[in-house]
């Protein structure tokens, strides 16, 4: 009886030490992957900061998807940087810069060994054409898969307090002052006109 006993105890010790290992291990691994969504979400900020997006190209899913603040989905990141550019340039540009400043709420949540979710928010700075800076807090979502060594976005969520929106108050702002210029600019011309019409009467 004493020598079942002493047989459990030396098992479960060995089974016990070869755990340890296998389990420092695991954490380590996720450790790392933890560093790698970390340096990728600060490499993602500084591509959108400086309006640099081909240095994602590597990390992105080649069915990478996003879906912007204002609610666009864009597909690849040939649409992203189609996107982007229109913000800074041609027509309908409004801005002049972004500083993004993203933070995630708490470690990824691994799916499996391959895949995970990420959360978090985003206090980004706005500056307009006009001079005007605004500041902007977001939320924000990213679905990230591992090829390889590298871990890519798959998917990325942005949204905003539609409430509570200063760079929607400035883009409304800076569109009455367009259509106040354009209706004074108006009205000045028709006064023009009315002026050399009664000229060209007498």
């Amino acid at each position: 009886m004493m020598l079942a006993k002493g047989r459990f105890w030396l098992v479960a010790l060995v089974v016990l030490m070869l755990g340890v290992p296998t389990g420092a291990l695991a954490q380590e691994e996720r450790k790392q992957d933890h560093d790698q969504l970390r340096a990728l979400m600060k490499r993602g900020a500084e591509a959108l900061s400086t309006r640099n997006l081909d240095v994602m190209a590597p990390y992105v899913h080649p069915d990478f998807t996003v879906v912007t603040i204002d609610s666009k989905k864009l597909r690849g990141i040939a649409e992203l940087k189609a996107y982007y550019d229109g913000l800074f340039e041609g027509k309908g540009a409004l801005l002049k810069a972004i500083e993004v400043r993203p933070e995630a709420d708490e470690a990824t949540d691994f799916l499996d060994a391959n895949s995970g979710v990420s959360f978090g928010t985003s206090n980004d700075r706005y500056t307009f054409l006009d001079g005007d800076v605004r500041e902007m807090k977001s939320r924000w979502s990213a679905v990230v898969q591992k090829d390889g060594d590298t871990w890519k976005l798959v998917n990325v969520h942005f949204s905003a307090n539609i409430l509570d929106n200063p760079v929607l108050n400035a883009a409304k702002s800076a569109l009455r002052n367009t259509m106040l210029i354009a209706g004074a600019v108006g009205v000045l011309v028709g006064v023009a006109i009315g002026f050399l019409l009664r000229r060209r009467r007498k």
